[in-house]
């Protein structure tokens, strides 16, 4: 792994740092979901600045190259937060879709409320 390597992962920990701050102070996304992102960059600093890491891995798993390691775990882990995105949007779905059908419901029991009083109404006008 070259020292060009390194300095760009350090470089693109760095502006994914940055991204992710400049997004929480315009309230953007939260604390507890910027989690995520701050130790993948962190991940990536340790990786840049303690080159020996992307070394004993690609040794461990026969990877010929050390920075094809770094490619390989940068999609493993991207390929794993999008999976666990999946599943919270696909449980926010699933909440939304209860939510409107109950408010439906609610509203037709009120809709239906509201008839029967107008027909008991026009029976005592008669």
């Amino acid at each position: 792994m070259s020292l060009l390597f390194s300095a760009t992962l350090l470089v693109g920990a760095l502006l994914t740092f940055w991204f992710v701050l400049r997004k929480i102070r315009k309230a953007e996304v939260t604390i507890a979901d910027s989690t995520f992102w701050f130790l993948f960059a962190l991940s990536l600093v340790l990786m840049g600045v303690f080159r020996e890491i992307p070394f004993f891995f690609a040794n461990v798993f026969d990877i010929e190259s050390p920075a094809n390691f770094v490619f390989v775990y940068v999609i493993a882990v991207l390929v794993l937060r999008e999976f666990y995105t999946t599943v919270e949007i696909s449980q926010l779905r699933a909440k939304v879709r209860n939510l409107v059908q109950n408010e439906a419901l609610i509203e037709a029991s009120f809709r239906m409320d509201d008839a029967s009083t107008v027909e008991h109404d026009v029976e005592e006008a008669r």
